[in-house]
């Protein structure tokens, strides 16, 4: 299975310069400090590992979805889908046709590390991809934070040619590499429901979600008819309720509820294969305990043995006090464009009090600031004191 170890971009219009996103560790990492972390080799010798978390934390508009958008977009790339088909391909920037946007990802697939260069452009209202390449080479024992994304040695094992006449120009050659490798992405992102919860269908709803979420659930089954879904739900000790619309549910489940049951059983989904679940505003319909046993199950070896990884946004710094390493937290600023930071650039040490120093501003803008405050103070009271 790909695991993606950096995502680059360059070209964006919404983002200052190149936009850089990296799934490995970049701080040092001893033996007893691999919590949350998916190693890479089975080498004794190599120390590299991927995060199985990978946070966005930034004030409001500050660009926090666009980025997980970003990151949706890249594994659709990936998962074979055409660029002009992608839900989010409105992040390249439309109506700009002299700008050229530049994607470098890297991923390792078995025991190869590679590098898939894309170039895309907008031209007679869409977009083509004129230049794209594959470069591969072995994963080496002595690879280390800086080698791994060296690829001056490596080899071209694909490349884009004009005259391929059974690839369509908004496809990447990607898909021919994951048919040679039989090898594939795992994602699933979760904007759908970021402020309004709908039930999304699965293969089962485990009992031991429903409880955790409400006690009174006996089971949720499905069932298909006539080309038509029917719902089953039963609480203890009422009878069953037959349901013919997944909107119903919303009568009978919180919204917290049915969050929770399409989180978790998605996140379950993946710890038994690997993979990705991008979830914007994370905190939203979830109390603080729920949102850290995510985080918890997420960086438990036990619970997720392939390094399924968590990427999410949230606005509450209180959050990341779970997060014991800096390395993936990402500040997101917006000051005309975007930008990204990875907290440990502004904070060194992993024991550092995160919280504190978020809410202060003192690792940037990530507090609205006094100003604003006062501002907004000073409109409301006026508001209040001039109304007859």
């Amino acid at each position: 299975m790909i695991k993606v170890l950096k995502i680059s971009a360059e070209g964006l219009p919404l983002y200052n310069g190149k936009c850089e996103i990296n799934f490995i560790n970049t701080q040092r990492t001893t033996s007893n400090d691999t919590e949350g972390m998916f190693k890479l080799s089975s080498s004794n010798a190599n120390r590299l590992y991927t995060n199985n978390i990978e946070s966005f934390f930034g004030i409001n508009a500050s660009g926090k979805t666009t980025i997980l958008r970003l990151i949706s977009f890249v594994f659709s790339v990936l998962n074979n889908e055409q660029i002009n088909n992608i839900k989010y391909c409105g992040i390249l920037g439309e109506g700009n046709e002299q700008n050229e946007i530049v994607f470098n990802i890297v991923f390792v697939n078995c025991n190869t590390v590679n590098l898939l260069h894309t170039v895309i452009k907008y031209a007679d209202e869409r977009y083509t991809i004129i230049e794209e390449y594959i470069k591969s080479r072995k994963l080496l024992a002595s690879d280390n934070k800086t080698s791994i994304f060296d690829f001056s040695s490596a080899t071209t094992i694909m490349k884009r040619k004009d005259d391929e006449q059974y690839l369509v120009d908004d496809m990447s050659i990607i898909v021919g590499y994951k048919k040679a490798e039989k090898t594939t992405i795992v994602f699933t992102d979760m904007f759908e429901i970021t402020n309004i919860n709908r039930f999304k269908l699965l293969k089962e709803y485990p009992l031991s979600v429903l409880s955790y979420f409400d006690s009174k659930i006996e089971y949720i089954n499905t069932s298909e008819i006539n080309g038509k879904t029917v719902i089953y739900l039963k609480f203890r000790g009422e009878k069953e309720k037959i349901l013919y619309d997944l909107a119903e549910l919303n009568t009978y489940l919180s919204s917290g509820t049915i969050k929770g049951i399409n989180v978790f059983g998605r996140a379950i989904s993946l710890f038994e294969t690997g993979g990705y679940l991008i979830i914007d505003d994370l905190e939203n319909h979830f109390n603080h305990e729920i949102v850290s046993t995510l985080i918890r199950f997420f960086t438990d070896k036990r619970v997720n043995p392939h390094g399924a990884t968590l990427i999410f946004s949230t606005h509450y710094s209180e959050l990341l006090e779970h997060i014991k390493r800096n390395d993936c937290i990402y500040i997101v600023e917006n000051k005309d464009k975007i930008t990204i930071t990875p907290l440990n650039e502004r904070m060194q040490r992993n024991d550092e009090n995160k919280v504190q120093s978020f809410k202060s501003g003192l690792i940037g803008n990530t507090a609205p600031s006094y100003e604003a405050y006062i501002q907004l103070k000073k409109s409301i009271i006026n508001k209040v004191e001039t109304k007859p």
